[in-house]
């Protein structure tokens, strides 16, 4: 019984992560207006709690997040 237990919240764990970072992915494409890949600052302001962290986000300080970049982005 503990190991069926066992089995099924790891499944969980799997399935929340997996929407989790599909949530994202349809996050940071409804942000990246143009579909380059990227977010700029001025993209970044439709989203204010983005604009507010897109300093601390932007780890290159190129003015534009990656995905990886934004995988750190805190709602």
């Amino acid at each position: 019984m503990k190991q069926l237990i066992a089995a099924f919240s790891l499944l969980f764990l799997m399935i929340s992560a997996t929407v989790l970072a599909a949530q994202l992915n349809v996050k940071f494409a409804k942000l990246d207006i143009d579909s380059d890949g990227k977010i700029s600052l001025l993209e970044a302001k439709k989203n204010m709690a983005l604009f507010k962290q897109f300093s601390d986000l932007d780890d290159n300080q190129d003015e534009h997040l990656s995905e990886q970049e934004f995988s750190k982005f805190k709602i």
